[in-house]
């Protein structure tokens, strides 16, 4: 059933005028001219947004909503009311208005109300529903997605996810690997099974090699027992390598060897030992890169790649921001055993125009942090507050920006020659400091041009 935007006025002209900027943007509009109408069309159409144009929010507003609940509990409804109270507005959000607008409402207002509702685009309609039907075939826990980018991902994801093939997860950090290879092991047959993971860049390399495969006592100094490795552990189920182009070239041809038979030798033993475990690996390097520069074995590369995966930066699937910030905004909500604000246009709006360079795990951050400062019922630009050098707080504005623009790769490079200087050219400390895996980090040195000063003899 193809869905549609209800308009619900009883000014005709104020319904030509909305359904006018509502078609423009490519959205099926129904109308109907008073709201018992619109409750009939609730109970025989698909309508992703209602837009109920009403006398008062407190009054008729929630006599509405509350009409339209007993019919379409999840429904998704833009109240247009004339200025009222704070409170009243409070009060028909309690009652499921997911954004009261004060009249009078230009169409452009209107269409950024709706599409924060519904997702995006009216194109992705279709495939909301097709994303609801994986949330019921499959356990996709706490991962939330609107896009078509994200939806294409997890379509993959679940196609692959029964099976033991490898998967090869690549995406920039922050952007959800470890949750998606989550996702992956909860979906497979080895779900009753453990899932452990361990991050390549954050163990010291003479050490990771004992932990992925264990050790034999007497292997080295401080060995006083056996001790089993995460190979071992992991038997029956699944283990995620993350960071994994951090791995020294001696590791990557054990591992190779363990991929192609299923055996692997402890640390100082002479016999071989089998486990059936499927590895699922994560970088946000470009592995094809380090092959060519022989940082990574070609063969573990292909091995790796029976399935990959790329999960999208945030600013390339941008209808997911909204969701994943009123998630975050829930979940901290109930940490703190409070009710979650509403979240201002002007937030909105700012929101949608970052970039957002750490992806999911930068807007969770933001997100957490001005719900923690915000004291009312609405996050508004002032709960969005930074601390300068000298811990002093001040409000920022959401949307300033110079009016000649940025230079972001000018920009990108100063980053990177800043932390490159604060760590005293420390590659490993650098890499930390920015988010990014060594291999990441020594690309940019080479593409921005960033050696560490030699000494003068």
């Amino acid at each position: 059933m193809e869905s549609a935007i209800l308009l619900l006025s009883a000014d005709a002209r104020l319904r030509e005028a909305y359904a006018d900027g509502l078609t423009r943007e490519g959205w099926r509009v129904v109308e109907a001219a008073s709201l018992a109408d619109g409750l009939e069309a609730q109970r025989r159409r698909s309508i992703d947004v209602t837009i109920a144009v009403v006398e008062s929010a407190a009054g008729e507003g929630v006599a509405f909503l509350q009409a339209l609940r007993a019919i379409r509990p999840l429904a998704e409804v833009v109240l247009v009311a004339p200025p009222c109270p704070a409170e009243d507005a409070v009060a028909a959000m309690k009652c499921g208005a997911g954004d009261v607008l004060f009249a009078p409402v230009i169409p452009e207002d209107l269409v950024e109300a709706v599409r924060a509702l519904a997702g995006g685009a009216p194109a992705l309609a279709g495939e909301r529903r097709h994303w609801k039907e994986l949330r019921q075939r499959f356990e996709l826990q706490h991962i939330v997605a609107e896009s078509s980018a994200m939806l294409h991902l997890l379509t993959l994801a679940a196609r692959v996810a029964p099976t033991d093939a490898t998967v090869l997860i690549t995406g920039e950090s922050g952007t959800g690997k470890e949750l998606l290879a989550r996702a992956l092991h909860l979906n497979s047959g080895r779900r009753r099974q453990p899932m452990l993971s361990i991050n390549c860049a954050a163990i010291p390399e003479t050490l990771l090699e004992s932990e992925l495969f264990g050790y034999r006592r007497g292997a080295f100094t401080g060995a006083h027992l056996d001790k089993p490795g995460l190979l071992a552990a992991a038997d029956g189920g699944t283990l995620f390598l993350d960071e994994l182009a951090e791995l020294s070239l001696a590791t990557q041809a054990k591992l190779l060897r363990f991929l192609q038979e299923g055996t692997y030798f402890p640390v100082g033993s002479a016999a071989p030992m089998s486990a059936d475990v499927r590895v699922i690996a994560a970088t946000n390097a470009d592995l094809g890169e380090c092959v060519r520069n022989g940082a990574f074995r070609h063969d573990l590369f292909y091995r790796l790649s029976v399935f990959p995966l790329h999960v999208p930066p945030l600013r390339e699937r941008r209808e997911d921001i909204l969701p994943l910030a009123r998630n975050f905004l829930q979940r901290v909500s109930d940490r703190a055993g409070r009710r979650p604000p509403q979240i201002a246009r002007e937030v909105i709006r700012f929101l949608l125009s970052r970039t957002w360079p750490g992806n999911v795990r930068e807007l969770e951050n933001t997100v957490e942090r001005a719900t923690i400062l915000c004291d009312g019922t609405t996050l508004t630009s002032r709960d969005f507050r930074v601390l300068d050098a000298g811990h002093t707080a001040h409000a920022a504005r959401l949307d300033d920006l110079p009016e000649q623009g940025v230079d972001l790769p000018e920009l990108n490079r100063r980053l990177v020659a800043a932390a490159l200087e604060r760590t005293q050219y420390n590659v490993s400390a650098a890499a930390r400091l920015l988010g990014l895996s060594r291999p990441a980090l020594r690309y940019r040195m080479e593409k921005y041009g960033l050696r560490a000063p030699t000494l003068a003899a």
